[in-house]
């Protein structure tokens, strides 16, 4: 707007200037000229016009002769036409195209202000080696946290590029971190953070290739109500939402369904900013091996600046949620893996109960089937959470202060109680397993991104491992998954684990990302088991819980995972503490022995040459030769 302010008051100073050398100034619509209200408000009685503003005889209006009053005399050889012509031009058009110009400015703002309103990247990064700065990162269960000492938010991949730069000069940690939701906290840094929140923008929807493509701050929840507009969806949704795009394929995040793929699966294209090699595109058809890498490339291969994701057409699903015991799930299991588009089991430990819930489209035959069966009427809530509320008021709570809750706050309510007693949480999973029965049968009809996103609970240690079923036509009998649960049931109960509901179950079929915890085939199929505990506000208990989560982990990891070939989450895995040494070789021979680790880190030396990508959790896992 500043540029334009000249303009208006540039006629004004123009017709002074013109009164002052006798050149005609007829004001707008009949009103006296500049010069004749200067002349009338300056002139003494008596004296000539423009004598009081000391212009020479032959410029005020008494000296010009009989053309004075409107113009140059006519003897005067610059009195042309032409000149005339271009005069009367000029005394319309500067003030009209002056506030032209004025109101476009205001009405058209520049994108590029006159003022930057933060410093170049390469003058940002100078000044964080001056200023430490203040803010905390922790992760959404409150379980890791780190104060990096340098942190910047980049707007696009200029900037990425130009803080990788510095950082590489400098040889200092620049870390990626997205919402910092990994329950591991595996994107903090306590060196230098690339903060991706402001690179949130859809920058492309094709309709008829059914694709997006959108930067990585872009948190799934918003991408989805974009893709909405278009009538598109993406393919599958892990429990949670406001996951950023790039941390949702960059850990190998999942949902369910025996036949869909991880979400990294959806990836089409990709761009990658790195150190060593600068921004490059990635697809199967571009640097195929690098592409299957940096799917769920952990931010170490380099930072994912845009990605270009295959969607399908918006669509609603009917869940259909009911509860039943070990006995059924093991004669309908695999059934209903092969009728269900997608399924979860949410078994009650300390208890035989099994809560199903299945959801498919609305025209399908599975869909118009859970239809058919819903009840005419739903469980009162009042009726269904009552063993809840009860268990929870003989332990002196007021009912009045539950009569607000749902299960999932009720379940917070009782963890709180007692949350290191194995009795207790079994008497509060039985209170939950008669709460699900009662409500047997709810069924909803939502959209897809609705009905697969869910509520987590509340904080929480998560421990999440993946292990082959087999290819899910050639499933017969008892299958590996099933095993998995019933063997891992067996020893919750023997060695009196306290453990939370629910333990959830899901599946996907194989990913092609060479990283992903259920690498294989299509056909494939994997089963993702995931075991909670809550955690409670209280320190000394919180800690005590975490002890017992610990003991709980390490009791999956020696005594079930090597036996079903079972592979931790990326973003549910702990790097073994201080004096776990032997752990910690032992968990590097596992994860060399799963994934093609040695590639991994070839690829790490050309994209990043100075390991300025990596934090502590990747230098310890998968150190560099």
């Amino acid at each position: 707007h500043l540029r334009m302010l000249h303009l208006l008051p540039h006629s004004v100073l123009w017709r002074v200037w013109a009164a002052a050398r006798g050149s005609p100034v007829r004001g707008y619509a009949g009103q006296p000229s500049v010069q004749k209200i200067i002349e009338g408000r300056f002139t003494p009685p008596g004296a000539a016009p423009g004598a009081s503003l000391g212009l020479p005889a032959e410029l005020s209006s008494a000296g010009r002769g009989p053309a004075g009053a409107r113009g140059l005399h006519p003897s005067d050889p610059k009195n042309t036409p032409t000149r005339r012509a271009i005069a009367t031009f000029f005394r319309f058009f500067l003030p009209i195209s002056g506030t032209a110009c004025l109101g476009y400015a205001f009405t058209h703002p520049d994108d590029e202000p006159l003022v930057p309103h933060k410093l170049p990247p390469e003058l940002q990064y100078l000044a964080a080696q001056q200023f430490v700065s203040e803010e905390v990162h922790s992760n959404w269960s409150g379980t890791h946290e780190a104060k990096p000492k340098r942190l910047f938010h980049p707007e696009n991949e200029h900037e990425i590029e130009a803080f990788l730069r510095q950082a590489t000069a400098a040889g200092q940690q620049l870390r990626v971190v997205g919402s910092a939701l990994s329950p591991n906290g595996m994107g903090l840094s306590s060196e230098g953070a690339l903060s991706m929140g402001l690179m949130d923008k859809v920058v492309k929807v094709d309709i008829l290739k059914k694709q997006v493509t959108v930067q990585s701050g872009c948190q799934v929840q918003n991408l989805s109500d974009a893709l909405a507009k278009d009538g598109l969806a993406l393919q599958n949704y892990a429990s949670i939402k406001n996951q950023q795009i790039g941390g949702f394929i960059q850990v190998g995040a999942h949902g369910t369904g025996a036949k869909l793929p991880p979400v990294e699966d959806q990836v089409v294209s990709m761009r990658l900013v790195t150190p060593g090699l600068g921004t490059v595109t990635l697809s199967k058809e571009t640097e195929p091996e690098l592409f299957s890498l940096a799917k769920v490339g952990l931010g170490a291969l380099g930072v994912v600046s845009q990605v270009t994701l295959q969607c399908v057409p918006r669509h609603k699903l009917v869940e259909r949620t009911f509860a039943t015991n070990s006995a059924d799930i093991k004669k309908n299991h695999i059934k209903w893996l092969q009728e269900n588009k997608h399924m979860r089991y949410l078994w009650i430990p300390h208890t035989d109960t099994v809560v199903v819930i299945q959801a498919n489209p609305e025209s399908s035959a599975a869909g118009l089937a859970a239809l058919a069966a819903a009840p005419t009427t739903q469980s009162d809530p009042a009726h269904q959470l009552a063993p809840m509320r009860d268990l929870l008021v003989s332990k002196g709570r007021a009912a009045a202060d539950l009569a607000s809750m749902g299960l999932e706050q009720l379940r917070d309510e009782l963890v709180a109680v007692a949350p290191t007693s194995k009795d207790w949480m079994a008497s509060a999973n039985k209170a939950e397993a008669e709460a699900w029965r009662r409500s047997s049968g709810f069924t909803r009809t939502d959209w897809s991104d609705q009905i697969l996103g869910f509520n987590c609970g509340g904080q929480q240690w998560v421990k999440e491992v993946a292990l082959p079923v087999g290819p899910l036509a050639d499933l017969k009998g008892v299958t590996p998954d099933i095993k998995y649960m019933e063997a891992l049931l067996k020893e919750i109960k023997s060695q009196g684990v306290p453990a939370a509901s629910p333990i959830e179950q899901r599946w996907s079929c194989g990913s092609s990302a060479a990283m992903s915890p259920a690498a294989g085939t299509s056909d494939s199929l994997h089963s993702w088991v995931g075991v909670i505990m809550y955690l409670p506000q209280d320190p000394t208990v919180r800690a005590q819980v975490t002890q017992q989560f610990q003991s709980f982990s390490r009791l999956i990891d020696d005594k079930l995972a090597p036996r079903w070939g079972a592979a931790t989450h990326w973003a549910k895995l702990e790097v073994p503490g201080e004096g776990e040494e032997g752990d910690l070789r032992k968990l590097r021979t596992q994860l060399a022995t799963r994934f093609p680790v040695a590639k991994f880190n070839a690829y790490r030396e050309v994209t990043d040459p100075k390991n300025i990508l990596a934090n502590d959790w990747v230098n310890q896992l998968m150190p560099l030769p």
